[in-house]
């Protein structure tokens, strides 16, 4: 062997070896990363958890926590946290679930949360110099009569109405926008069920001068249903039926219906990380139209059928999402959409990420056009749908930090932080 084969080797099982030595003794606090972008308070973790560090980089923290929600059927989170053991608790994972109700405030969530992260950590915490300053308590519970399925009144259904508007304006312009709402859902292990319906109107009015006022109003509703029936841990086949009325898209009704089959790729109970579905469902819908169409039609039936296809993903690394929906008219297979989405939020290499959103229709369904020109008011206002081949949305960003790696201290002064609180 070459002596700077030898000395490279050498140089290589030194790294190797001071590596193994770092690695080989606990930390002497324990540093831990929270990936939890959307329901956890870190300002009330940072101050109510003070036995760690809380470090903002993925590479310099000695446990990953990665935290997922979904919804329940009930209204309220199912959230899994996952505990991720890296440097020396590298191949120490471990996963908690539980749940939170409808019902919970922000701080009801927050406490839960914070009482099942402690409870994840304190293993790994229980290996460092903090170790003599843990303790365990336990709350004896009060006796509970357990609840089975039927001793729910509700059946397992929960709904929702909703109203919200708003209104804006000054000397030449004001606005108003109305909108309500309701919903009604049924969720167990073999069966989904879910109505939605909601009623809106807009309008807005200008004042142009020299006495001239343009107005323009726009209204809708729509009502909804899904049914689906669970066939095994990866296989569900389902139908929705909807009806709906729009101005700007010249429907005063329209009826549709179309059963479906979908396969998921994983296990469904995988879906809070991992989820890769194809989807297919073939139907017809009934139109009525508020005024003649491009196609000399005032009413049709149209037959179609779509394949739906998704892709979603939560990791250490970060979240990526993406799907494709392809639906076509069978008695004109040249009318046909083509919708792709995307959306990803990536951590690159250390204080770096980078996110994207992204939509693109190709568009050569529209149908239910009104006869005739559209007016420079109507084009102007977007009162009236129009003629086109696609339409896209992208955002994108990037992010880059550096510094100190802590991030403990939590300062509300001035508003920054705190719990969001709004003082008058």
């Amino acid at each position: 062997m070459t002596l700077p084969r030898i000395a490279l080797v050498a140089f290589v099982y030194l790294l190797t070896n001071v590596a193994h030595a770092q690695n080989s003794s606990p930390p002497s606090r324990l540093r831990v990363f929270v990936d939890c972008p959307d329901f956890c308070d870190q300002d009330y973790l940072r101050q109510n958890i003070e036995f760690i560090e809380y470090v903002r980089d993925r590479a310099t923290s000695d446990v990953h926590v990665l935290v997922t929600t979904q919804g329940t059927g009930g209204g309220g989170l199912s959230w899994t946290v996952k505990f991720i053991g890296l440097s020396y608790f590298e191949g120490q994972d471990r996963t908690l679930t539980f749940t939170t109700p409808q019902t919970a405030t922000n701080d009801d969530r927050r406490r839960e949360f914070a009482r099942i992260f402690r409870m994840g950590l304190v293993g790994y915490a229980a290996e460092t110099s903090v170790s003599p300053q843990l303790d365990v308590t336990w709350k004896k519970p009060a006796t509970v009569t357990s609840t089975s399925e039927t001793d729910d009144p509700w059946d397992f259904w929960v709904f929702r109405i909703g109203a919200n508007g708003n209104t804006n304006g000054e000397k030449s312009r004001n606005n108003r926008f109305l909108n309500f709402n309701l919903s009604g859902s049924r969720t167990t292990e073999n069966w989904k069920i879910n109505i939605s319906g909601n009623s809106n109107s807009s309008r807005s009015k200008f004042d142009v001068g020299e006495g001239q006022i343009v107005t323009s109003s726009t209204s809708g509703w729509n009502f909804s249903s899904l049914v689906v029936k669970s066939l095994g841990a990866q296989w569900s086949i389902g139908a929705n039926t909807g009806m709906s009325a729009s101005s700007f898209s010249n429907i005063d009704r329209s009826f549709s219906a179309s059963p479906g089959i979908e396969y998921d790729f994983f296990p469904y109970s995988e879906s809070s990380r991992r989820s890769l579905t194809v989807q297919y469902s073939i139907g017809a819908t009934t139109y009525n139209y508020r005024d003649e169409t491009i196609y000399d039609k005032l009413e049709e039936t149209v037959p179609n059928h779509a394949v739906n296809s998704s892709l979603g993903l939560r990791a250490p690394w970060g979240s990526v999402g993406v799907s494709a929906n392809i639906s076509q008219h069978l008695n004109h297979m040249d009318r046909y959409r083509i919708s792709l989405f995307g959306n990803t939020d990536v951590r690159l290499f250390k204080g770096f990420s980078f996110r994207i959103f992204g939509q693109y229709d190709k568009i050569h369904d529209q149908i239910g056009l009104r006869k005739g020109d559209a007016t420079t008011e109507e084009v102007l206002l977007r009162v009236q749908q129009l003629a086109t081949g696609y339409s896209y949305f992208m955002n994108f960003g990037i992010n880059y930090s550096f510094g100190s790696i802590f991030n403990t201290t939590v300062n509300p002064r001035f508003g920054g932080g705190g719990g969001g609180f709004i003082f008058f």
